[in-house]
């Protein structure tokens, strides 16, 4: 009745309660009264023996036809007016919240965002190891179309995740967050070479463009070319990219002088995405190869130096190079590669990351920005300069970078490992424990260590920690890394024997906990030969000369770190704590330089202030906090600072024993705190041992010593 009468939809719900609520009260007065001729009356004071006349008779049948012909003509009313009117409301209303969806994928997808995914083209040889050379061909078209101004490119590592498999045109693009899709084949017969492309609308389904061409093999990049040459022609009338910015010329891929020197640098930039130190390793090989064929080839000289760089030795890498063996071997490269392509992304994309290594901040940035400034798409630029930024306490921008690293690269394991640790970093950690589990759908080993990292430097749950870092151990035995964090939580529990079996490396680190200084300065100082050119390694022999309170020769070795990171506030690599910052301040103190000791201070209090603007809150920040609370005599503060560290996850012992600290070494309070920070420890100690003992997820890798294990009794899983 609503839509009819135009009357609003309450009024059909109001009328049915009526007749529900009325029904009741006609029965009752239907049992107590009596239609007679005299009227209504109560049915106690009806003669049954008079009657009815016909008259009365007649009435109540005239009624009752009456009322049946009304009831008749509403329900027919009903079925052929209302009910019709309600379908078409119902299709309408329908039709209405379709429309709207549609609109909102279609804002989401479209809007004012121009962008697509390149699919890993599909390999049709008879070959499967000519895979590579497909994904090559999809990857090169990737970053050409990265090049085109206005256009967002979905990074290679996200749209790879799709490889292989047969999902929807318009899911892919949603999970990837972009509005076109370029999806194609290849097949590679001989000297023959065939590659079909088709450029697709995400949300309509629709093909905008495709094309066969049909070459010889040595044509691959002119083959190219033209592909990426169509596809921006078509995304101009699609997406005006044309409007402003537009290059000068249409992007192109570097021709090598042959199909197979090219064929050896796909391979290689293949491996080399995988990210392990196997697929690395074999990465050189293959680029050493291509170069073999092609020494003037300038991007397989650029990735060389790249595959070389991430085999250097410490976290952030994968190899055992030192950082000296690393400069020695690509730096040639990285010479010839600018000699011959001084606009290669990659080249600059090397420089980045070779300076961050170096802790170069300033140079780490301004070569990352030329390399983004060639490729606005080149994740990997992205990410080192996040780390740049995280080691330099500039934690908006850093925030920033991952921002855009998740819009460009969503499915990315090592965008997605760090943003998992930023967001335990800013307390939320069950979404950070999420996002590492599930990482482990594509990698076991990077979820294991993400967990491991969150867990212990970020919670201070040692124990759990540890298990993550085992279970990464039986994967890859070997890994120095994981060996270290390993003999770094065993030592906080005082499983020192074990730590050295597990990580001889590290015995600097573990004499350095035992306050064995000789020992520790001496193996620190012999790193530091080894390795003259490691930045990370010089911070680690000024950290422990500090400790040991040798402070002038500590605060010359953080001078000289101060001078290289260009200014900027100096952080610890490892973890991005800006201890070292609070040390050399303590330290110019002690060498009577109030004023510079004051201008570090102020350092260390704007990271702190940064670091809650960003929502950070960690103990690593409440460590920086005490320190400057001591220099500064505000016993309070230092009190309730490493209260709320050991709440945070402090779990190393460092703090109670900073020279800096050496007015509250015999306070109660303070001892009382240290005595507290021992208790969690001896906990946590039983804990490691029923992991290592009895639930040890490494068996093959690594066992503890029998007398580690000696009267210890299982307990049950709590």
């Amino acid at each position: 009745m609503g839509p009819a009468l135009r009357l609003p939809e309450w009024v059909n719900s109001l009328l049915a309660f009526f007749l529900i609520l009325g029904f009741p009260l006609a029965m009752f007065f239907a049992w107590a009264f009596e239609l007679t001729p005299d009227g209504l009356k109560k049915e106690k004071d009806v003669d049954r023996s008079k009657p009815i006349t016909p008259l009365t008779e007649r009435k109540l049948d005239f009624t009752i036809i009456g009322l049946l012909v009304l009831a008749l003509g509403y329900f027919g009313y009903d079925k052929l007016v209302l009910s019709s009117a309600r379908e078409i409301a119902l299709i309408e209303a329908t039709k209405k919240a379709v429309t709207e969806q549609a609109s909102a994928e279609s804002e989401v997808l479209t809007g004012a965002d121009k962008s697509i995914a390149v699919l890993p083209f599909v390999n049709m040889s008879n070959d499967p190891d000519q895979e590579y050379f497909s994904d090559g061909i999809s990857e090169e078209l990737l970053s050409v179309l990265g090049q085109f101004p206005g256009l967002r490119v979905a990074a290679r590592t996200s749209s790879f995740q799709f490889k292989g498999q047969n999902e929807d045109i318009a899911d892919i693009a949603r999970q990837l967050g972009v509005n076109h899709v370029l999806e194609g084949s290849v097949r590679k017969s001989g000297h023959r070479l065939r590659i079909t492309a088709q450029l697709i609308e995400a949300v309509s389904g629709f093909q905008l463009w495709s094309e066969t061409y049909d070459r010889e093999l040595n044509d691959v990049f002119a083959i190219q070319d033209e592909i990426s040459a169509s596809i921006g022609d078509a995304l101009k009338i699609e997406l005006q990219l044309s409007s402003e910015g537009a290059l000068a010329s249409l992007p192109s891929i570097p021709a090598a002088a042959s199909a197979q020197a090219y064929s050896y640098y796909l391979k290689g930039r293949q491996l080399l995405n995988q990210r392990s130190r196997a697929g690395i390793e074999e990465a050189v090989t293959a680029l050493q190869q291509s170069l073999e064929l092609d020494e003037y080839y300038a991007p397989s000289h650029a990735q060389l130096a790249i595959a070389i760089a991430l085999l250097k030795d410490g976290g952030g890498s994968y190899g055992d190079l030192s950082m000296g063996e690393v400069l020695e071997r690509a730096e040639p490269h990285l010479d010839r590669a600018f000699e011959l392509d001084p606009k290669l992304a990659e080249a600059f994309g090397a420089k980045a990351l070779l300076a961050s290594f170096q802790l170069d901040y300033p140079a780490a940035l301004e070569y990352s920005k030329k390399a983004l400034a060639l490729n606005p798409s080149y994740v990997d630029v992205i990410n080192w300069r996040y780390v740049v930024f995280m080691n330099t306490g500039r934690w908006a921008q850093a925030t920033e970078a991952m921002d855009q690293m998740m819009a460009l690269d969503p499915l990315s394991i090592v965008v997605r490992a760090n943003y998992a640790t930023l967001l335990a970093r800013t307390g939320q950690v069950d979404e950070a424990e999420r996002i590492a589990a599930d990482i482990e759908k594509l990698s076991s080993s990077a979820s294991y260590l993400v967990r491991g990292v969150i867990l212990g430097d970020l919670l201070g749950e040692l124990t759990q920690s540890s298990g993550w870092y085992l279970k990464f151990l039986e994967l890859d035995p070997d890994n120095s890394f994981i060996l270290h964090r390993l003999a770094i939580n065993f030592t906080a529990v005082n499983e020192v024997d074990e730590a050295r079996r597990l990580s001889p490396d590290s015995g600097w680190w573990i004499n350095a906990v035992q306050q064995r200084w000789n020992e520790a300065i001496t193996q620190a100082r012999q790193r530091l030969v080894d390795n003259s050119k490691n930045s990370v390694d010089r911070m680690n022999m000024a950290n422990v000369l500090h400790m040991s309170g040798e402070l002038a020769a500590a605060q010359s070795i953080y001078e000289q770190l101060l001078v290289t990171a260009g200014g900027y506030a100096l952080l610890d690599p490892r973890n991005s704590s800006i201890m070292p910052t609070a040390r050399m301040a303590f330290g110019r103190l002690a060498a009577g330089d109030p004023n510079g000791a004051e201008e570090l201070l102020e350092m260390v209090r704007q990271d702190i202030r940064w670091r809650k603007q960003a929502g950070i809150y960690e103990s690593f920040m409440l460590r920086a906090a005490a320190m400057v609370a001591a220099i500064d005599g505000d016993r309070e503060q230092v009190l309730a600072s490493l209260d709320d560290a050991i709440d945070a996850g402090l779990r190393e012992d460092f703090i109670f024993r900073e020279p800096a600290m050496a007015a509250y070494f015999t306070d109660p309070e303070f001892r009382a705190l240290a005595t507290r920070l021992d208790v969690i420890l001896e906990q946590e100690h039983r804990h490691m041992l029923q992991l290592i003992c009895f639930n040890n997820p490494a068996l093959s890798a690594w066992q503890p010593l029998p007398e580690t294990c000696e009267g210890v009794t299982e307990q049950p899983t709590l």
